[in-house]
């Protein structure tokens, strides 16, 4: 099947997974690993014989890993060579991107282009498939495999479907566990029962994925199982401001520009992800930071063209239940539970990082941040840009700048 861009991000850091990471990662692979990359990739062999493009962008927890991260990968990618090529985008082809459009007078485009965060690596895969064409873009991630023979053959059938009654939609799959389930344990501890994000999520999934019809509206989605049409992914970026949770906010900042997204429970990875290396506090922060920043996001929408006000109930019960007014009472009860757990294991430095996190999420509250409308510009921004590359001269001329190929 012609006309899919298959994208997969990977990350990476320091030998050993230790060294001064600027950017979180939830697993970046270590350097001196094997890594998870090279197994979804042989799993992609039978999309590739069906057609697909594959592409690869390559991200580093630290500028100065970007050398070593590029070499790495193209090793994966090499060794032995796979039977379907592959595109490759990492530090240097974003720079040979950014002196494309600098070169031709497009530099209020250039803060579009970037490999520091999920959203941002998320949106070069979406100019990716702009660049090459592609009528629809499946993005995966690089610790899943493709299992299901017929994957393709479902995405296309749901977008054939769905194309009848939207011009514009975005279309979801499932994760499931190496055991074929989709619930996620939850944790016992205190302070996860005060902050019970896996017990919503999960509530959430068992609507969506184990009852009721294949294809439904869908308030959350994964990055790694995600099918998005040219229409959607030209008028849509990531927002690049959230730090964490980029794919639910994606649908999210979807429905308010009246854009629907929906869930086949049916069309299923499997999702096989490494331990994850970071302590409780900092992913908490991550969850309190991507929280409070949406929250912000849906008090500041304001009437427009095109544009429909949505609320949390709407994305009840997650990632909604987490963007009403009791989330700093929320976040205050959890912190102080996990603060005293650290105490009671003498870990005062974790303790006292835990605590931090209300710090940030005061200063977050309280910081004047116009959100709302920092995402309209860069909405703006980006369907400018992806009108621009998708100008059949400019796209060919971007493919032989960052491939030296048509």
């Amino acid at each position: 099947m012609r006309g899919y861009s298959v994208a997969i991000p990977t990350y990476w850091t320091y030998p050993d997974g230790v060294g001064p990471e600027e950017i979180v990662f939830d697993h970046p692979t270590p350097l001196d690993a094997a890594g998870t990359l090279r197994r979804t990739l042989e799993s992609l062999s039978p999309l590739a014989a069906q057609g697909a493009e594959v592409a690869v962008v390559a991200a580093a927890t630290a500028p100065a890993l970007d050398a070593a991260v590029e070499a790495r990968v193209r090793e994966v990618l090499a060794s032995p060579p796979l039977p379907y090529p592959v595109r490759l985008v990492a530090a240097s082809h974003l720079s040979i991107l950014r002196d494309f459009c600098r070169a031709r007078g497009r530099e209020e485009w250039l803060s579009l282009l970037s490999l520091g965060g999920y959203s941002q690596i998320r949106n070069l895969t979406l100019l990716l498939a702009n660049l090459g064409g592609a009528r629809v873009l499946i993005s995966l991630d690089d610790d899943e495999v493709v299992a299901a023979p017929d994957f393709l053959a479902t995405v296309e059938a749901d977008v054939t479907e769905l194309a009848r009654k939207h011009p514009v939609f975005g279309l979801a799959g499932v994760y499931r566990n190496a055991d074929g389930g989709v619930l996620l344990p939850e944790p016992a501890a205190a302070w996860a029962a005060a902050w019970p994000k896996m017990r919503w999520l999960n509530a959430a999934l068992t609507d969506l994925v184990l009852t009721g019809p294949r294809l439904k509206p869908t308030p959350l989605g994964f990055g790694g199982n995600l099918a998005l049409p040219a229409a959607l992914f030209r008028r849509l970026p990531f927002d690049p401001a959230i730090t964490r949770g980029e794919d639910t906010d994606y649908i999210l900042n979807a429905r308010m520009f009246g854009i629907p997204f929906f869930l086949d429970n049916t069309l299923s990875i499997v999702h096989l992800p490494p331990d994850k290396p970071h302590p409780a506090w900092l992913r908490l922060r991550q969850d309190l930071v991507r929280f409070c920043y949406t929250r912000l996001k849906l008090r500041q929408q304001e009437p427009g063209p095109g544009r429909v006000r949505v609320s949390a109930e709407d994305f009840k019960p997650y990632p909604g239940n987490f963007l009403e007014d009791d989330l700093p009472r929320r976040a205050c009860r959890s912190h102080t539970l996990l603060a005293l757990d650290y105490l009671a294991q003498g870990d005062a430095e974790a303790a006292r990082q835990t605590l931090e996190n209300l710090v940030l999420m005061d200063q977050l509250e309280n910081s004047g941040a116009a959100v709302y409308q920092d995402y309209l510009s860069t909405v703006a921004r980006w369907q400018a840009l992806q009108s621009w590359l998708a100008v059949p001269e400019v796209a060919a001329q971007a493919r032989a700048a960052l491939w030296r190929a048509p």
